[in-house]
């Protein structure tokens, strides 16, 4: 028998398919199975190549995207002390790890003792992020009387994210970040900030609103560092997006995606170079996602999340450990899974071999090119504003959020099932982690609401 190929079959146009869907459907509508991707982004069920022919600037979010393929393992550890935090961050690096992002926001500087934290550890060689509050100056100098001329990695606290946290007034912290940005401006992979999206991601944002007060946040950045001096060019390239990515597989792909593009917007509305932006992208599991219940669960939701990152165009992989909510301390064992999950995804998965992947995706990049428009639209609103800060002062953003968390409890009034948290949970005898078996809030302790770290634990005791 002749083979057959492509061309001899003759071609099936959309209304076709539309046609054949219905048939299929047995008396449901088309428009039934149109549904929600993120807020108000509605998608059909599938596209063809005449929908990305129709939207010119597809091909234009393709060229913001990544060029050259692969990403950074960069585990999350968190500090205790210099002696316990430096075997922990050898141990990574020896195990398969580019490098490591330190959390030590609760930590002064004299308890960091960077000589022994770092003891051993090359920093121009190895990228470590200190994720800390502490004047960025005086870590500068430390780092640098024993590290040579060049550091990888950078200094990442977010004073924004920390503000609508806690109410801890931001611009001090400003004044400190120029200052560290004009001291390591001769060190291009060296990060003086973060812009995170898990401050909005945890409380309850769809990826339209997490991308939008991102975006602010950035921009809030951008104006507050030029104003002490610093370049748009340098204060546009030398920081970190710190990202949450949670389980809807595809819109978390399209996010990654949609964040790039924006940020070009962004750079370019600030008359700089293409060639000479780029953004760093940190993707980090979802805290939010996280079951106490039966926590193994999370291994999979992870891998999942980490799929989405690295075909989304990460730069930088943090996959957590599954008990990194509830465990006092996380294990070796939990550690050395979540490392495995980004190595897996390297050397057996093969997806460190193409930049973009998702690109010509027909739906990904219709759910692009919709997350482009309506977080950009949601954006020019903050900015009408005046900003980020003012649209939080008057509560803009918290009401937003909390309106998005009433819909993800309705959802689960609706039916919707999350393996773990709110079905098939495994016996609570069996999986309470050093007596935790729920997650607690975060209240409000601020003269207006506060954004609220919460988690879906919280969304099953709420219905």
């Amino acid at each position: 028998m002749e083979p057959a190929f492509f061309a001899e079959f003759p071609k099936t146009d959309k209304p076709a398919w539309r046609r054949r869907l219905e048939k299929e459907l047995k008396g449901r509508s088309y428009e039934e199975v149109r549904h929600q991707a993120a807020g108000s982004v509605t998608m059909e069920p599938y596209y063809v190549a005449d929908d990305l022919a129709e939207h010119p600037r597809c091909r234009k979010i393709q060229q913001a995207q990544r060029q050259k393929p692969g990403w950074l393992t960069i585990p999350v550890v968190t500090f205790d002390t210099p002696t316990t935090i430096n075997q922990n961050i050898r141990r990574q690096l020896e195990r398969g790890a580019d490098g490591v992002w330190v959390d030590c926001a609760n930590v002064s500087l004299a308890h960091l003792d960077l000589v022994k934290t770092l003891h051993t550890v090359r920093l121009t060689d190895t990228p470590v992020f200190l994720d800390t509050p502490e004047s960025a100056p005086d870590i500068i100098e430390e780092l640098t009387q024993g590290s040579g001329y060049y550091l990888k990695g950078g200094l990442v606290h977010d004073p924004l994210a920390a503000w609508m946290r806690t109410g801890q007034d931001y611009r001090p912290a400003f004044d400190a970040i120029a200052e560290g940005m004009t001291l390591t401006k001769t060190m291009r992979e060296f990060r003086s900030y973060k812009v995170e999206s898990h401050v909005f991601h945890e409380a309850g944002a769809d990826a339209v609103h997490e991308l939008a007060y991102t975006l602010a946040a950035f921009v809030t950045y951008i104006d507050e560092l030029t104003e002490r001096k610093i370049s748009p060019l340098l204060a546009a390239n030398r920081f970190v997006f710190s990202i949450s990515i949670g389980t809807d597989y595809l819109a978390e792909i399209a996010k990654l995606r949609t964040l790039r593009f924006l940020y070009q917007k962004i750079t370019r509305a600030y008359n700089l170079p293409d060639e000479l932006c780029q953004p760093f992208i940190q993707a980090q599991s979802s805290r939010l996602y996280q079951s106490a219940h039966s926590p193994h669960t999370n291994i999979v939701r992870h891998a999942s999340e980490a799929m989405s990152a690295v075909m989304g165009g990460c730069d930088a992989l943090s996959t957590l450990p599954y008990d990194a909510e509830f465990a006092e301390a996380e294990s070796e064992f939990s550690e050395r899974v979540a490392r495995n999950v980004s190595l897996v995804l390297k050397n057996e998965s093969y997806l460190d071999k193409v930049a973009d992947p998702a690109a010509g995706a027909y739906y990904i990049e219709m759910l692009t090119l919709k997350l482009t428009e309506a977080a950009w639209d949601l954006f020019l609103e903050i900015e009408k504003e005046g900003g980020l800060p003012p649209a939080f002062k008057a509560s803009i953003i918290q009401n937003s959020l909390e309106h998005s968390w009433n819909g993800k409890i309705a959802a689960y009034r609706n039916g919707e099932i999350m393996v773990g948290v709110n079905k098939y949970r495994e016996k609570q005898d069996q999986t309470s982690i050093n007596g935790h078996a729920e997650l607690e809030a975060v209240s409000p302790n601020w003269e207006y609401a506060l954004l609220k770290k919460r988690s879906l634990e919280e969304i099953a005791n709420e219905i």
